[in-house]
């Protein structure tokens, strides 16, 4: 089983929340184990605090990132994508792994 890292825009994103809530709940529905910064940050921590844990986890705890995509900015999200990238990390956005496993999961049901 992957443990996907979640990343998306959260600064600036009003809706950050329900987003994040969204993909954690389809990803571990679809049979992934999920790190979601929403549950590894400290509401009182500053963003930068924030970001060198994110990456701990991402780079230590995760074997793939699946993303949310989204119209506002986020630093945060384009460091984490960089990053991933970089170590030769899987990145597909949520609705991709969710919909990668709903396909295994048919055709395994299928035999």
């Amino acid at each position: 089983m992957k443990t996907l890292y979640l990343s998306g825009a959260i600064t600036y994103n009003p809706n950050h929340k329900q987003d994040f809530e969204r993909a954690y709940k389809d990803l571990t529905e679809a049979g992934y184990t999920v790190i979601s910064p929403l549950h590894i940050c400290d509401t009182g921590w500053n963003w930068v605090t924030c970001m060198r844990q994110c990456i701990k986890a991402l780079v230590l705890g995760s074997d793939a990132v699946a993303f949310i995509p989204s119209d506002y900015i986020s630093a945060g999200k384009e460091l984490e994508l960089h990053i991933a990238q970089c170590l030769d990390m899987p990145v597909k956005t949520v609705t991709e792994w969710a919909e990668q496993e709903s396909d295994k999961e048919i055709i395994n049901y299928g035999i």
